[in-house]
């Protein structure tokens, strides 16, 4: 279980981080215009944080995969220190 567990946040959140992350900045660019978009791009922990409040109720997918990324990036961060 620790080395499935290992393997998914090591090898799959890098990649799932990006497509999240590329997730916010079209929810930004729609929602909040160009502005909004820009600052989602270039500010991703803060942006993701906005974005997640703003999407409460009016997109499930959404705040479901949210969850899912901050659960993997506490794991990520977690066994990344204990790996040092």
């Amino acid at each position: 279980m620790k080395r499935l567990l290992f393997w998914l946040t090591f090898s799959v959140f890098p990649i799932t981080a990006i497509i999240y992350h590329l997730w916010t900045a079209i929810i930004g660019f729609s929602e909040g215009g160009f502005l909004g978009g820009l600052l989602t791009l270039f500010l991703p922990v803060l942006s993701e944080i906005y974005w997640f409040f703003k999407m409460l109720g009016e997109n499930e997918a959404y705040t479901i995969v949210a969850i899912i990324h901050a659960i993997l990036a506490f794991f990520y961060i977690i066994l990344g220190n204990a790996n040092r």
